[in-house]
């Protein structure tokens, strides 16, 4: 399910032809997400606001699954990559930015 409105990343209107993933966040908004999930280094998103990295140690919880942390096979935790645009006070997790991705590849294929 794609969805409608504002991106909580980057703050851009949706414009026709633009697809969004639930929360919403934008295509462009998870590709710099992702790239900054690799490379840790803080991008300006397209619409003007800043996008890092959390520490790992950050308490910050992703605003999609409510998660900072996983447990791991063993069950000891593990801090989750995030990324944050402080402006708009909007955190999202590794695993959930894979996820919006698919989504919206998945609908682009399909359109």
């Amino acid at each position: 399910m794609l969805t409608t409105g504002r991106c909580r990343f980057c703050g851009r209107d949706e414009t026709p032809g633009q697809h969004r993933a639930p929360g919403p966040i934008c295509a462009a908004c998870v590709e710099a997400g992702l790239a900054i999930v690799r490379d840790g280094e803080a991008r300006t998103s397209a619409g003007d606001t800043t996008l890092l990295r959390l520490l790992p140690d950050a308490e910050a919880t992703c605003d999609h699954c409510g998660r900072h942390e996983r447990l791991t096979f063993l069950g000891f935790r593990r801090p989750l990559a995030r990324v944050s645009c402080p402006e708009l006070e909007s955190v999202i997790c590794e695993p959930c930015l894979d996820a919006a991705g698919d989504l919206i590849n998945k609908t682009v294929r399909e359109s």
